[in-house]
């Protein structure tokens, strides 16, 4: 045999090991992907939930009926840093 048969016959084992080799790392991102994927999902599930959780609770009648408190607080606290500001 000479030697481009020997390179050849090289190359035809060589060729099936590095596409298997590819196939491997493609399944591998694949994977990652797909766990990717579902990881999202499921953060945006839980932003939903929490967010449909905060309207329930800014539309109900207890958080509608203490919001004059809740203000005043702020207010007071906004009063309380601006008369200390003044005295230093």
């Amino acid at each position: 045999m000479d030697q481009t048969s020997d390179t050849q016959a090289a190359g035809v084992h060589e060729r099936p090991d590095a596409a298997e080799a590819r196939l491997r790392e493609l399944l591998e991102e694949r994977a990652r992907l797909w766990e990717e994927l579902h990881r999202l999902r499921a953060e945006r599930r839980e932003v939903a939930y929490y967010e449909a959780l905060a309207e329930q609770m800014r539309t109900s009648v207890s958080w509608r009926v203490t919001a004059p408190l809740r203000a005043g607080k702020t207010l007071a606290g906004k009063v309380r840093r601006k008369l200390e500001t003044r005295r230093s």
